[in-house]
């Protein structure tokens, strides 16, 4: 009788851990994705384009809109190169994708991914993002960084999530990856609101700044 009940736990525990607990409302949920993100204002009304430098490689994983905008906004200010990290099949709506990618999340399970069409070898430099699932990296930017595994250019590792600090999930992305960041960032969902302009803008010139 334990067994059925062991498993309502966890389920319910993936359920919490992709959720933010803040708000209610978390960036890049697989069930209701957020809309952080969507109404800001061009990452260049506050700071300049970069001029030179390394040729830059953006890559990232969005269900929502949040990991996407943070890639944008510094594909943007880099002149970079983006590319979005696409899974082979697309996730279930509702409660069994949700818990979906909570267990995936959790047990460190990597999702197959299309095939990449940029090679970050050939970049100076590169910057990952990924949105934070049951408190643990994102299954298919585990799969991106096991790809390129031993292969990276100097990198920025950038997370995305309700509330979660970016040491745990920055920590598997060194695991999979073999390479040690040059700049580690993390975005709550609390960065992305009008009333927290300065902070979003002052983690994103830190990451540039980082990667000059």
């Amino acid at each position: 009788m334990r067994k059925p009940r062991n498993v309502f736990i966890l389920l319910t525990a993936l359920a919490w851990g992709c959720a933010s607990p803040a708000n209610g409302s978390s960036p890049d949920v697989v069930s209701a994705p957020s809309a952080a993100g969507k109404e800001m204002a061009s990452i260049t009304d506050s700071l300049r384009l970069e001029a030179g430098g390394a040729r830059t490689l953006v890559v990232y994983f969005s269900q929502g809109s949040a990991a996407k905008r943070v890639a944008e906004d510094l594909a943007l200010l880099f002149g970079a190169d983006i590319e979005s990290i696409v899974e082979k099949k697309n996730r279930p709506a509702g409660f069994f994708g949700f818990m979906k990618a909570g267990y995936q999340g959790t047990f460190g399970i990597a999702s197959p991914i299309l095939p990449p069409a940029k090679d970050p070898s050939e970049y100076g430099r590169v910057v990952v993002l990924s949105p934070v699932w049951s408190w643990s990296l994102c299954p298919p930017v585990r799969s991106w960084l096991r790809l390129n595994r031993g292969k990276l250019p100097p990198a920025a590792f950038v997370t995305v999530s309700g509330d979660t600090k970016p040491d745990k999930i920055v920590a598997a992305m060194i695991k999979e990856s073999k390479a040690e960041p040059r700049v580690v960032m993390g975005f709550g969902d609390k960065d992305f609101s009008p009333e927290n302009r300065s902070v979003y803008v002052g983690k994103i010139a830190g990451i540039v700044e980082g990667m000059r």
